[in-house]
């Protein structure tokens, strides 16, 4: 099994290979740095999901695989663009699916709080937490959820020493509370996916050491827990109708497999 930052792709590269699939994992996930493979233990359990190359939804130009995210299971359709030329990985909607939002950029912390409302520890009222909190002593680096350009680095009131990176097509994150900023970044400073972009600290309105971690779409706030993928436009026309006959027939498919 391949983990990346507790990210479960749909086999390993080695496995994917043989059928020419290396490039989902690196289209999708670059591990942290400093992240190493680990190895499947006894109790691990890993699914591959592919589709035969006679059956219709392949035959009409897409390729379903089952993405496993935590306990979260994705569809995505690898499928070519009519249009471009262009093959790339949708959702069953149509939206081109860039990379998958890292969860947890402290891949060493401890989740303390979620997104919503809750008693803020310091101010004492209940208001909006838009975000979700990563506990872990001050030093601790942390990681770029996605590839992107740093948009904002300095103090913002009570988020202490904050960073925001512009990951593109609407997508914006946030690491509040940080001791540091890596070396290099600042404002317009392009980033990589897994690059180390800070250190844990306790600046701004906090009780103790932890990371802040935000996710924007669209200017607004949703909870990073929720968020897969970026995806990066949605397939029209002539493209849009294709890829849904793609998707009903793949649909059939699976209900003629399961007997219903």
């Amino acid at each position: 099994m391949c983990l990346a930052a507790g990210v479960a792709l749909a086999g390993c590269t080695s496995m994917l290979a043989e059928n020419g699939e290396t490039a989902a994992i690196d289209h999708f996930v670059s591990p942290p740095e400093g992240a190493t493979e680990a190895s499947a233990g006894p109790d691990d359990r890993m699914k591959l999901s592919y589709a035969a190359e006679e059956t219709p939804s392949l035959a009409a130009g897409a390729f379903d695989m089952v993405v496993k995210l935590g306990s979260s299971k994705v569809d995505v359709y690898r499928f070519r663009d009519p249009d471009t030329g262009k093959t790339g990985y949708f959702d069953a909607e149509g939206y081109r699916l860039g990379q998958y939002l890292l969860r947890n950029p402290v891949p060493e912390g401890r989740r303390t709080s979620g997104f919503g409302n809750r008693r803020h520890p310091v101010l004492g009222y209940s208001r909006m937490h838009a975000g979700v909190d990563w506990a872990a002593p001050v030093g601790t680096p942390i990681h770029a959820a996605a590839d992107g350009v740093v948009k904002f680095a300095g103090r913002h009131g009570g988020d202490g020493r904050m960073l925001v990176i512009d990951h593109g097509h609407g997508y914006e994150t946030g690491y509040s509370h940080q001791s540091r900023f890596a070396d290099g970044i600042k404002p317009g400073a392009a980033i990589r996916q897994g690059q180390v972009i800070g250190y844990v600290g306790t600046s701004g309105l906090v009780t103790g050491a932890h990371l802040h971690y935000e996710v924007s779409v669209n200017g607004r706030k949703v909870d990073p827990m929720k968020v897969h993928f970026i995806r990066e436009g949605r397939l029209s026309g002539a493209a849009l109708s294709k890829f849904e006959r793609a998707v009903a027939a793949d649909g059939r498919e699976k209900h003629a497999a399961a007997g219903v």
